[in-house]
């Protein structure tokens, strides 16, 4: 699994596999605190990739 910052301080962008094998990139607010919540997921686009 691969975690990217952003400019926002409070969101963490984070690349893994899903069950299938598919790589997918998920979006979390608050990723460190006691609610986080996903708020973007979707396969994995180029700019997201190593």
């Amino acid at each position: 699994m691969y975690s990217a910052t952003t400019d926002d301080d409070d969101l963490a962008m984070v690349v893994g596999p899903a069950t299938t094998g598919n790589l997918l990139e998920i979006g979390i607010l608050d990723r460190d605190g006691d609610d986080p919540v996903v708020i973007h997921a979707m396969n994995l686009r180029p700019k997201f990739q190593r």
